[in-house]
This record gives structure tokens, sequence and C-alpha cells, in this order.
């Protein structure tokens, strides 16, 4: 694992820990985390979204579907925890290499071409004929970003 990686596990592992103190804030947890997960995955990372849709959620329904042994806070501290645990694996599998590779990507490519680009069913062929529709700078330009 590179430096910038075990510096980074460090962040989250400050972020797991925070989950467990006694003046434990949700919002201000969330916006942190949204903050360092944004710092090494990329604005665009599943994570994100996930860290955002936490919520304690204190409605009759919930409480009342899931028996007595509900407990929102602690519900959303696990989720959380449990997001920041993926975190650190794929920072572990991947390292950064892989953080953030599609932001370069959608400066230089139209929302609906960087969609189809991005697509789970894009074939290889697909992502290259969109990328012969750049420039030369524009390439190169994108790679120094990812590389950087």
């Amino acid at each position: 694992m590179k430096e910038q990686e075990k510096k980074y596990t460090k962040l989250l592992d400050k972020q797991i820990a925070k989950l467990s103190e006694d003046t434990f804030d949700l919002d201000a947890w969330k916006s942190s985390t949204i903050y360092l997960l944004t710092l090494i995955f990329g604005k665009s990372d599943p994570k994100i979204k996930e860290v955002e849709d936490l919520k304690i959620d204190y409605s009759s329904w919930a409480l009342r579907d899931s028996g007595s042994g509900y407990k929102p806070i602690e519900t959303c501290k696990k989720k959380g925890h449990e997001i920041l645990e993926i975190a650190k694996d794929e920072l572990e599998l991947f390292g950064t290499a892989r953080a953030g590779q599609e932001e370069p990507l959608k400066e230089f490519l139209p929302g609906n071409i960087y969609n189809e680009f991005m697509a789970e069913g894009s074939t290889e062929d697909v992502k290259r004929g969109i990328l012969k529709t750049l420039k030369k700078e524009q390439l190169l330009e994108i790679v120094l970003k990812m590389v950087s």
C-alpha cells in the first residue's frame, strides 16, 4: 500500500472512531465523511450517496415495523461503519488508481456521451469510438489528471 493510501486509511479510521464518541452528531459526521470520500474517490463515488442517505428514522412506522430491538442511531452508525470499511478495503485492493478516474472525462464529454461511456454495458468498441472524437490535447489532459 502506498504512503498516500495509508494516510487515507488513517483518515477513514478516524471517521470510524467518531461513530463511537458520546457526542456523536450524524450531520457533522456525514459532512466530514462526504468530504473525505470525495477527496479519495471523486464526486461521483456511490459510497457518497450512501452516506448522504443516512438518517435517523424515528417515525412510528419504522419503530413499529422493526420490532422492539430497533435503535435508530445505532442503525445509522452500523451502516456508516460498513460504508467506511468497504472504502478501506477498496483502497487496500485497488489503491487510489481508480479513484476519481471518471472525473477528467466529465470535463471533456457532454453529459449524454459521458453517460454512454460510463454505462455498465458499454463495450470497449463504444468507448474507443467516443475517445476517438476527442482531440489529442484533450486526451493528454485526461491522462495527466488520471495519473497525477
